[in-house]
């Protein structure tokens, strides 16, 4: 749920992996409210943030990573209960979100403590159709950009366990992102959620690492139009050899579940409640620039499929991470 720093020995060089594994809400922007399940068709986490080092806390000291999430093309399909209204919309949203951390000198039964903040910038373009199902509606477009909801992680404890590694976090989202009711797209989503997560990493001497990364996402209602989102859990993962020359590749996926169903007078779709899965390659490398800084730099392409009740699409990352 927070940026890693660990340092391992493979074969006969030493390897520093840095990894991103961020609890944000960098998704897709929202979508039109009756896109699908949850309001605007998304999901308070975006599954994908936390696979590769879900497990890992870095040693005590002040960090400060930056995660850019570059492209997502999504789409969906909606229709009302009453088969009344029909929404076809399309997204292409790109983030750019930065995680600040600091791990405390203080221990917690046993663990590192350590406290985060997220915050990020998001533009998006969406183009929607929206109507009766019998005529013809003109397409509504438009494009927004700005600074997206506010992700705060007062509780972090990172305990390590030889080669396995375990996080225990605490996050919460704060409608901080500019939101507009009338609009077919905003950058917030104008509700508050709680979300409690547990991370694993087992890693090798050889390079050899397995990820888990699972959450379960309370929602609040929104105020403005008191639609209810339904809860949600969310297990992101990764399989990935690190090789001593800074080299890294694997496979990283998601697997989301909304739990609960949407309810209020807005959630005129019924109890939709979504899923997902994601599955794609990923790669990376280790650049030092000087004798003081370092940059990883990793990307990912996931492919979504099984898609129900929710806006989806593939999505293409690039991640970038500075240290010593």
């Amino acid at each position: 749920m927070l940026p890693v720093f660990h340092t391992r020995r493979f074969g006969r060089g030493i390897h520093r992996i840095v990894t991103i594994p961020l609890i944000v809400l960098i998704g897709s922007c929202a979508t039109a409210p009756f896109a699908s399940a949850s309001e605007y068709g998304i999901s308070t986490y975006r599954p994908g943030l936390m696979d590769l080092g879900a497990g890992l806390l870095p040693p005590p000291g002040a960090l400060m990573v930056k995660n850019m999430f570059m492209y997502q093309a999504a789409s969906s399909r909606a229709v009302t209960e009453d088969g009344r209204i029909e929404a076809d919309t399309k997204t292409d949203t790109y983030n750019d979100a930065v995680f600040l951390g600091y791990v405390t000198p203080f221990s917690i039964l046993g663990a590192r403590y350590a406290v985060g903040t997220i915050q990020m910038v998001r533009i998006s373009a969406q183009s929607a159709h929206i109507g009766p199902p019998s005529i013809p509606t003109p397409e509504q477009t438009l494009t927004v950009a700005g600074i997206g909801d506010g992700i705060f992680l007062p509780v972090i404890l990172g305990w390590d366990l030889r080669q396995f590694h375990l996080t225990a976090s605490f996050a919460f989202y704060a409608p901080t992102g500019n939101y507009d009711p009338n609009s077919i797209i905003s950058i917030g989503l104008n509700r508050w959620a709680f979300e409690p997560d547990i991370g694993l990493t087992w890693m090798d001497e050889g390079g050899h690492e397995i990820s888990l990364f699972t959450g379960y996402t309370i929602n609040t209602t929104n105020p403005a139009d008191h639609y209810s989102s339904g809860d949600e859990f969310h297990a992101d993962f990764a399989f990935v050899q690190h090789f001593s020359n800074g080299f890294m590749f694997g496979t990283a996926g998601y697997a989301f579940q909304q739990t609960t169903a949407d309810s209020g007078p807005s959630a005129v779709l019924g109890s939709y409640e979504g899923r997902v899965i994601g599955l794609g390659p990923i790669g990376g490398y280790t650049v030092r620039l000087t004798k003081w800084l370092a940059v990883d730099l990793y990307c990912k392409y996931d492919f979504e499929f099984a898609a129900q009740n929710r806006v989806s699409g593939n999505e293409l990352w690039f991640n970038a991470v500075f240290h010593p």
